[in-house]
C-alpha cells in the first residue's frame, strides 16, 4: 500500500508540471493584438462597422480591450483541461469592475474563437447564440505586426 501511494504521488508530481505548460501555451498562442473579425449574438450575425475598430491585445493573463477612446483591462484564467476549454474573463479597469464573464475559447493558429455568457452563471458549451441566449459569440483575427 505504501508503495503504491509512493507511485501516484511520483505520477501526480510529473503530472503538474506538465499542466502548468499547457496552461502556458495557450497564453503564449493568444499573445499579441486581435481584431474582431465576426460576431454574433442570439442567433443574430452583428453587421455593425463599429466591430472592426475593436482592438484586444493579450499579454500573459492580462487583456486590454480598446473600443474607440475607451479602454478596458483585465485578467484571464484558463483551463485547458475542460472540453471545450474554458475562460474567465475579470474586469480591473473600466466598466463593471470586478465583473467576471464566462466563456469558452478555441484557437487555431492566427484565428480565435470565444462564445462569452454576457448575463448569469452559466458558462456556454458550444460555440454558437440561439435566440434570447444572452451568449455572445466573436471570431478574432491575429494582427500581423
Amino acid at each position: 500500500m505504501k508503495r503504491l501511494l509512493l507511485l501516484a504521488a511520483t505520477f501526480l508530481s510529473l503530472l503538474l508540471p506538465l499542466a502548468h505548460v499547457a496552461q502556458a501555451d495557450d497564453f503564449k498562442s493568444m499573445e499579441g493584438k486581435w481584431k474582431v473579425d465576426s460576431a454574433e449574438v442570439n442567433g443574430k450575425i452583428v453587421d455593425a462597422p463599429e466591430l472592426k475598430d475593436i482592438q484586444i491585445t493579450i499579454s500573459g493573463d492580462r487583456y486590454e480591450a480598446l473600443i474607440k477612446d475607451h479602454i478596458d483591462r483585465g485578467s484571464l484564467k484558463l483551463d485547458e483541461t475542460q472540453k471545450p476549454r474554458t475562460m474567465d474573463a475579470t474586469k480591473t479597469e473600466g466598466d463593471e469592475v470586478g465583473k467576471m464573464i464566462k466563456a469558452i475559447y478555441e484557437i487555431n493558429g492566427d484565428t480565435m474563437r470565444v462564445c462569452y455568457a454576457m448575463t448569469g452563471d452559466a458558462r456556454p458549451t458550444e460555440f454558437a447564440t440561439k435566440p434570447d441566449s444572452a451568449l455572445l459569440l466573436i471570431t478574432y483575427r491575429r494582427e500581423k505586426e
